[in-house]
């Protein structure tokens, strides 16, 4: 029999954590058509001795609903080893969508996602109004790789209720039209639906993000639509205050499984807080029957270590006066931050209470300055430099900002900063790994490539976790969860979705190492180079050929039934 083609000698790590052992693989017509001592011929033979044959990677959290528009590859995860990505995560997106919505639906995209107005504008073609015209279109460009779609809560409340569908609930027959709407989506190819209820989290100007205001009814008959048609995920944002979910926010994804039939849903997050370091495990012994029934918290195998922008403050905007600073002009913004009475309100809502950066804002680096004259600020923390400057280190932080008209960035962490504890977190079965928001804050992170820093990071440096395992976490157990059939693992029959890498050399640098300038209207982001990643496989073509992007583009839309 005459293969495709045919892996030679590589280790072959199979996806369900069983150990490595030594095999040809052999490819044919997109699957994985033998595993063993291969004695056919093939088109294409490949020396994979000394290299790891693995499945390729799925991220279950990203948000590339605007970038797909322009970039059908997705290089940025798929040369990290990524072959599956579900995006349309959090309730926001850019479909459905009216001509007239267009701009408040980037708008909101800007604050909660952090994707430029600028590079949105320039870079979506807008050739869709409806979800299945959006996967219609998506299909046409091509994919690198494959996809699964969230269809927003967000877009679609908007499409039915207008300007309204941030102020109130739908009516019963705007209800009744969104899940024919929704219904529609996952019939043309849709995965399931997203929403954001949590209050922290805002929209355009610091407003409410159209999600928030869908009661409980609405929920039931979204919910409803997964039942009716026997397939489908759903992904929330319900807990308002991270790692510390209260009775009601469970209830509500209790509400979501049992109108959907039982059907999946995953929840943002599982993550250390400095302010509360025994609030995670607190919550995975609460949420333990939550899980039971199918319901998951996310978080990522990262610290979430992120850079803070004083022109979009999206991750200060759990304070109300930050949210008065959103998608203003800059000229207002800079006279707000030099109000005394503004900073007394935002450093009071900022110290008080558990805030997202409430006890490490201090703490947070120098990292990026216009002006030249506060070059020798660089690398130093807020304290530092207020320490020097004899100043209240909120203040002087506000100072620093105005004083480099506003392109000040400073890096902090989040959460997940203790190291011992999230080497615990990325191996415990009551998290899926997740939230590493591929497509979203590209100036401020890149967390995209997370295959890459775990095979080289947790698995070989720190020996953390054992390869095997390490990658059954990153493939057949969300294959499974969310029902990837055919993938997930290295099985004759299964699809070729491949990452065969050098486990002496693979890697990738957190923070991320590079500063691009290669986004629609010359758009910055932040990468991390890959090391060690020699060959990528989609549905049995080669998307990454020996380390260097193959220009194919075998992605299809998964739909999880």
């Amino acid at each position: 029999m005459t293969h495709d083609v045919l892996l030679r000698g590589g280790t072959v790590v199979d996806g369900t954590g069983a150990a490595r052992f030594t095999a040809d693989v052999a490819i044919k017509d997109g699957r994985i058509a033998d595993i063993g001592k291969i004695t056919g011929t093939a088109t294409r033979v490949i020396d994979a001795t000394g290299l790891v044959v693995a499945p390729g990677v799925i991220d279950v959290h990203s948000h590339y609903d605007a970038q797909v528009c322009w970039d059908g590859p997705l290089l940025s995860s798929a040369s990290h080893g990524t072959t599956t990505v579900i995006q349309g995560n959090c309730g926001i997106g850019v479909a459905p969508c009216r001509p007239r919505d267009r701009d408040i639906s980037m708008m909101d995209l800007v604050v909660l996602e952090g994707i430029s107005f600028e590079c949105m504008k320039a870079g979506i073609g807008w050739e869709f109004e409806t979800f299945p015209q959006y996967l219609d279109f998506l299909r046409k460009r091509g994919l690198g790789i494959n996809l699964a779609a969230f269809v927003p809560l967000g877009p679609l409340r908007r499409y039915a209720i207008g300007d309204d569908a941030n102020k109130r609930a739908a009516t019963p027959e705007e209800t009744a039209g969104i899940a024919r709407a929704l219904k529609e989506a996952m019939q043309a190819g849709a995965f399931g639906f997203s929403s954001t209820m949590t209050m922290r989290q805002t929209g355009y100007q610091g407003g409410k993000l159209p999600t928030q205001l869908a009661d409980e009814r609405e929920l039931r008959a979204y919910a409803g639509v997964l039942r009716e048609l026997g397939r489908g995920a759903m992904q929330v944002n319900v807990i308002e205050s991270l790692s510390r979910p209260t009775d009601s926010e469970l209830a509500t994804l209790a509400l979501l499984i049992e109108a959907s039939g039982g059907r999946r849903v995953t929840y943002s997050g599982a993550f250390y807080r400095a302010d509360d370091p025994e609030a995670i495990g607190k919550m995975l012994e609460k949420c333990e029957p939550m899980r039971q029934r199918g319901a998951i918290p996310q978080s990522t195998m990262m610290a979430l270590t992120i850079e803070l922008d004083f022109r979009s403050p999206m991750q200060l905007a759990d304070v109300d006066a930050f949210k008065e600073i959103l998608n203003r002009p800059t000229e207002e913004q800079k006279r707000l931050y030099a109000n005394r009475e503004w900073r007394a309100r935002a450093k009071a809502g900022l110290t008080e209470g558990r805030k997202l950066f409430g006890t490490t804002w201090m703490n947070c680096i120098i990292l990026r300055v216009q002006n030249p004259a506060l070059r020798p600020l660089l690398n130093k923390t807020i304290t530092q430099v207020a320490k020097e400057r004899g100043g209240d280190p909120f203040d002087v932080m506000l100072d620093v900002a105005l004083e480099d008209n506003l392109e000040l960035k400073i890096l902090g962490a989040m959460a997940n900063n203790d190291h011992e504890k999230l080497g615990q977190h990325i191996k415990d079965p009551r998290i899926m790994l997740g939230l590493h928001d591929g497509g979203a804050h590209v100036d401020q992170l890149f967390q995209a490539g997370f295959p890459t820093y775990m095979l080289g990071h947790w698995v070989r440096e720190e020996k953390v976790i054992e390869l095997e395992h390490a990658i059954r976490r990153m493939t057949s157990e969300p294959a499974d969860y969310f029902n990837f059939r055919d993938r997930g693992r290295v099985r004759a029959g299964h699809i070729a979705d491949l990452m065969v890498f050098d486990p002496a050399t693979v890697g990738s640098a957190q923070p991320p190492d590079q500063v691009l300038n290669d986004l629609p209207g010359g758009g910055r982001r932040l990468y991390a180079t890959p090391h060690g990643m020699e060959y990528v496989m989609v549905n049995g073509q080669f998307v990454i050929d020996q380390g260097r992007p193959s220009g194919a583009l075998p992605g299809s839309i998964l739909d999880g039934g």
